[in-house]
């Protein structure tokens, strides 16, 4: 009979699903507004693979100024993962964390920029991005540096940043520094 009525309930009531790797203790600190519990209901969300929760809880921290959540948040917004695709919410979240020096969404938002995705086309401002990622040692803005500087036609400055990235065995570097090699 105990187990009817709690069947009954569970039904009643609903069971709201909590990620295996987060304790009640955590989702109740969340849910009572705690931001670094919020960021890690977030990261167990996404780890399963549930978008739509991970991106509730991403939001909820991002807006608390959590700057991985905001740059979380923005991927997800790029990519329309869990949430409508919008490049300008994205891009405005990962300014939010750009601006706190956070490199991947240095990185992301030299992208939009880049792409002019969300964001008018602007290599400066791309260039802005990417650099202050690339200084912090990034590979992937190292290259994306350096293919913005070829596209400059600043052969001298991408092939430096190019050779930064290989160095550290990003191979679309390589494959490029390979391409201007052979083009001597």
């Amino acid at each position: 009979m105990r187990l009817c009525f709690g069947l009954f309930l569970l039904l009643l009531f609903g069971c709201k699903h909590i990620p295996v790797s987060v304790d009640e203790d955590v989702m109740a600190l969340a849910e009572q507004g705690d931001a670094a519990s919020q960021m890690k209901v977030a990261l167990a969300f996404d780890k399963e693979d549930d978008f739509p929760e991970a991106a509730f809880w991403y939001q909820k921290a991002a807006e608390q100024g959590v700057s991985e959540a905001q740059n979380n948040l923005g991927v997800m917004y790029k990519d329309g993962q869990g949430i409508r695709q919008d490049f300008g919410e994205a891009a405005r979240w990962f300014l939010l964390a750009a601006r706190q020096d956070n490199t991947l969404a240095q990185l992301n938002l030299g992208w939009l920029y880049h792409a002019g995705k969300g964001l008018r086309q602007d290599a400066d401002s791309a260039s802005y991005w990417y650099m202050r990622a690339a200084q912090k040692g990034h590979a992937t803005a190292q290259l994306n540096i350096g293919i913005l500087c070829l596209q400059q036609n600043d052969t001298v400055t991408a092939i430096h940043w190019l050779k930064q990235a290989s160095q550290q065995g990003n191979s679309g570097a390589q494959r490029i520094l390979q391409h201007l090699d052979r083009n001597k």
